[in-house]
């Protein structure tokens, strides 16, 4: 018996006391009793000598920690730990096993750092300190199969490639700190992983360049940092590099193009730089797997690639590569995957990549390249081609014979022509084809039996949903067509869970879906009848738009929609109350979005609404709900818009309310709110637009504090009866505004990137705007037609991006204050019907002032010249009104001017409708030379979620048609 066998038994024993849960009975027979067998105890192999020299502990489900015992086993050879759940250091004795080959201890819950002492191992070949996880993305070397049978050291989970590995729970370790430049005494090593385990930090060591034998290194998923090492070319054995997930830069290094053994090579998802590989001839003759993805490698496309032949998969994706594909990149004849998504590559597909007849997948999105899909058409293996946000032309039939397709992402192209050239794929699962211009119908997708998923919004499909009735869709997007008919074809998709077919003719009820599990439904802008009771029993639903139909009936069936975050219903002929929604503010906390303005809702808005956490958006106007704001509305601490504008609301505004540090805009007008302007309001810090015109407000406007709402865009509380006596005027029926429908119904359109845009179109002064954006720098307040009195506020000219003021029809008095001359973006000034006295501020004289409008006043003295202020603006500016003024525009000169003559007589008489006058529109029309608008680079969002800045803006004629019909008791006059 060995003189060292009493000292290996203790240390077995010591290790599993320490070990406090394992699976197969695997340390049942490690006893006291049977210390002289123990070279036959489980998992343990012994020499000839009797000394133990290798330990399985694999996948025993082993609990507890790693002492130092095991280093006594001087003679210890091979020890695999791996797959347990050991929460534990790793022991630096270790570091005296002088045998040791292989050490895996993969796949547990190790932490701490990599001792140093573990570069005393000399006789170290595989270091295995990394996650299982997909080891070799999906390239294993011939050379490493026997030796994963046999020996692995690995700082994780010992590899069996005939078990089933998806049966082990997911573990990874969490080594951290800087790894050891000690392990570079370990020359004998040809594999070492330190993959995933995502905290080793600091550069990769130098002399690991001295580790000549190694063939496998990983550094995968940590966070190393600084260059990759230029000593790494030294490793001329190496046949996988594995350098992703890291925060590596700079270049990469030239001297690594001559590791002529390389097989697989990945650095992506670093931060490397420069334009890869600056040598024309590498030696990488034999790299078949190759990964430089999500860098910022830059310039041509790397034609050094076109030479490796033996190249199987290539992902330069996320990269910012220009220029085109070269001519020749038929030359990589064995390519199977190629995947150039999101750069900046433009041109044509080269016609030569119909020789890569290998090719299974093909990843050409987001980039700039024209032409057409021509080149793709030889390639009948392919199985995934996404093509999505180019500029490709043509149609769809170079992949007619592409049999194989199962996935197809075309969106965002300009591809015409109809979905014929699919009709015989019938492997297609994935058909991808928003926005483009394809025609014709859907008819030839009727026996693409194997497809889950049909996106084809944004094109000019005709036609009805017939052909899909046999399909087994799980989603179908057709927004934005020309479709007709019913939804009755879709009444047995019963794997379907996500329709949106909004933006067409469809026609019918909802009575088809009734039976569906659908999660997302969008019908919007079609002409559906009928009520909602077909969704009572689609539990399921997280978005459901129905706006801009002809339902009727009332909210019941959507009482008990517990996961609904989003609920549009606007613009169609509900009825009933809001009652339904006290259930589903109790049981959701998931609602963002809930739109249900322009129906015919009647009795209190829920209190319970303001139980809704999350609410971002609350648009109920145009409708006929009445009783008090509820006060609760001001728990709804993440609410962005506030719209209950033109109902029969009554009571006070909440001055709860002012704790609403989120709200943009609140519109309340045209209801019956009394009261006074809640001063709390000021506190709201993001308010951009409030509207709370033609109520029965009463006191001074003036308690809204201008200096705490430097945000403010738009303030309006004209038709209420706020300060002063009332002013006579009397409507001046010569002048009208622009003619605009009531009713403005945005049509919502998907473009680049999936922002959702709108189209409005206005009709001024005879001339009808497509607008497609809207000023995102009108900044404006409108306080006109009210009885606000006293002078103007000086705070006025802190608000610095103020863009639109409009004080007209006022009782103010005294002078224009110069701090006007700090608003360096106001573009419109109006001040018409007060009673303003002194001279016009040459501060005003600024070009970006494009209309100004100080009729009715009591203005005297010179106009001022400079910057042909005195010039640019019509006689309709200065009057009627201002008798004491003179110089241009004016024919009274200030040398011939009475100096006798009495005060001015200004007639009020003429309430001035100019926010929409020619004026104002010719600005859009003319692309604004004057400098008052600028059309580019501004987003429609303000119509689409600033219903109180759309109707402001757009509905000003019918104001004036109001105050001409008395119905505020302002004027009397007959229409």
């Amino acid at each position: 018996m060995c003189c060292h066998c009493p000292r290996e038994v203790d240390a077995l024993l010591q290790f599993k006391a320490e070990i406090e849960n394992y699976t197969d009975n695997a340390f049942d027979g490690w006893t006291t009793g049977n210390r002289s067998t123990y070279c036959s105890w489980t998992r343990v192999i012994c020499d000839d000598e009797l000394h133990v020299i290798s330990l399985n502990f694999s996948a025993l489900e082993m609990n507890g920690t790693l002492g130092p015992s095991l280093g006594k086993l001087e003679y210890l050879e091979d020890l695999d730990l791996s797959h347990n759940f050991l929460l534990s250091e790793l022991p630096v004795e270790w570091g005296r096993l002088q045998r040791l080959q292989t050490l895996n201890v993969h796949d547990n819950f190790l932490f701490g750092g990599v001792p140093a002492e573990y570069g005393n191992m000399s006789s170290l070949r595989v270091l295995y300190i990394g996650e299982q996880g997909e080891l070799f993305n999906g390239f294993i070397p011939e050379e490493l199969g026997l030796l994963f049978e046999l020996e692995v050291l690995a700082l994780g989970t010992r590899l069996n490639f005939d078990s089933k590995q998806e049966n082990y729970p997911d573990r990874s370790n969490r080594m951290r700190g800087h790894i050891p430049k000690s392990i570079a005494n370990c020359t004998k090593l040809w594999y070492m992983d330190f993959s995933d385990n995502f905290y080793l930090t600091g550069p990769i060591p130098r002399e690991y360049g001295q580790l000549v034998n190694l063939e496998y290194l990983s550094f995968e998923q940590n966070d190393f940092t600084g260059s990759i090492p230029s000593e790494l070319g030294n490793l001329t054995n190496i046949k996988f590099l594995h350098l992703r997930y890291n925060a590596l830069e700079g270049e990469f290094p030239v001297e690594l193009a001559s590791l002529s053994e390389l097989k697989f090579l990945n650095v992506a998802d670093n931060f490397l730089t420069g334009s890869f590989l600056t040598v024309e001839s590498p030696s990488w003759s034999r790299l078949e797997k190759l990964y430089i993805s999500g860098n910022n490698f830059h310039g041509g496309f790397p034609k050094a690639v076109t030479a490796m032949t033996a190249l199987t998969t290539f992902d330069m994706s996320s990269n910012e590569f220009t220029g085109s594909l070269p001519e020749n990149l038929g030359q990589l004849a064995n390519l199977q995957a190629f995947d150039f998504t999101i750069n900046q590559l433009d041109g044509k597909l080269p016609d030569s990549l119909n020789n890569c007849t290998q090719l299974f997948m093909l990843g050409a999105a987001k980039n700039n390249l024209t032409g057409t899909l021509e080149p793709l058409r030889n390639l009948s293996l392919l199985v995934h081609l996404r093509a999505q946000y180019n500029r490709f032309t043509g149609t769809l039939e170079p992949l007619r014979n592409l049999s194989l397709l199962v996935f197809l992402f075309a969106t965002n192209n300009r591809l015409t022509g109809t979905l014929e050239p699919l009709k015989d794929l019938s492997l297609l699962d994935t058909l991808d084809a928003r926005n483009n211009r394809i025609t014709g119908t859907l008819e030839p997708l009727r026996n693409l039996s194997a497809l889950k998923s049909l996106e084809a919004w944004n094109n000019n499909l005709t036609g009805t949903l017939e052909p899909l009735r046999t399909l087994s869709l799980f989603i179908l997007t057709a927004t934005n067509n020309n479709l007709t008919g019913t939804l009755e074809p879709l009444r047995n998709l019963s794997e379907l869970r996500t329709l949106y077919v909004g933006n067409n003719r469809l026609t019918g009820t909802l009575e088809p879906l009734r039976t569906l599990s659908l999660s997302g439904l969008d019908v919007a802008n079609n002409r559906l009848t009928g009520t909602l009771e077909p969704l009572r029993a689609i539990s399921q639903f997280r978005i459901l738009d129905v706006a801009n139909n002809r339902l009727t009936g009332t909210l019941e069936p959507l009482r008990n929609l517990s996961l609904l975050f989003i609920l549009y219903a606007s613009n169609n002929r509900l009825t009933g109350t809001l009652e339904p929604l006290r259930t589903l503010s109790l049981l959701s906390d998931v609602m963002e979005y809930l739109l249900l303005s322009h129906n015919d809702f009647r009795g209190p808005i829920p209190a319970e609404l303001g139980k809704l956490p999350n609410l971002v958006l609350l648009l109920l106007h145009n409708n006929g709900l009445s009783e008090p704001i509820p006060t609760s509305l001001a728990n709804l601490q993440y609410i962005q818009e506030i719209n209950l504008s033109n109902n029969f609301l009554t009571g006070v505004i909440p001055p709860e309310l002012g704790r609403l540090q989120f709200m943009q805009y609140l519109s309340l007008h045209s209801n019956n709110l009394t009261g006074t302007i809640p001063a709390p309001l000021a506190n709201c810090g993001s308010l951009r637009n409030i509207r709370l015109s033609n109520n029965k407000l009463t006191g001074n406007v003036t308690q809204i504090d201008f200096l705490q709402l430097r945000s403010l865009e738009s303030f309006s509380v004209n038709g209420n009866q706020l300060g002063g006596d009332r002013l006579e005027a009397t409507p001046d029926d010569g002048e009208e505004g622009a003619s605009i429908s009531d009713e403005i119904l945005p049509i919502r359109v998907e473009v680049d990137e999936d922002k959702l845009l709108e189209q409005i179109s206005i009709e001024a002064k005879g001339s009808r705007l497509e607008l497609e954006y809207v000023l995102e720098t009108l900044f404006s307040i409108d306080l006109s037609y009210n009885q606000l009195s006293g002078r103007l506020p000086h705070a006025l000219g802190e608000l610095r991006r103020l863009t639109y003021l409009n004080l007209a029809h006022n009782n103010f008095s005294g002078e224009i204050p110069q701090v006007f001359g700090d608003l360096l973006h106001l573009q419109s000034l109006d001040l018409s019907a007060n009673y303003l006295t002194g001279k016009i501020p040459a501060v005003l004289s600024r070009p970006s002032l494009s209309y100004l409008k100080l009729s009715y006043n009591f203005l005297e003295g010179e106009i001022p010249t400079a910057n042909a202020f005195s010039t640019r603006y019509e006689i309709s500016s200065f009057k009627p009104g201002n008798n004491q003024l003179c110089g241009p525009p004016l024919e009274t000169t200030c040398a011939t001017q009475d100096s006798n003559a009495s005060g001015s007589s200004a007639t009020f008489g003429a309430p001035s409708f100019e926010l929409l006058d020619d004026v104002f529109w010719r600005a859009f029309e003319i692309g604004i030379p004057i400098g008052f608008v600028i059309l580019i680079g501004v987003v429609i969002g303000m119509l689409r979620t600033m219903p109180c800045a759309r109707h402001w803006l757009l509905h000003t004629q019918d104001f004036a048609r109001h105050f001409k019909q008395g119905r505020y008791g302002v004027f009397n006059e007959p229409t």
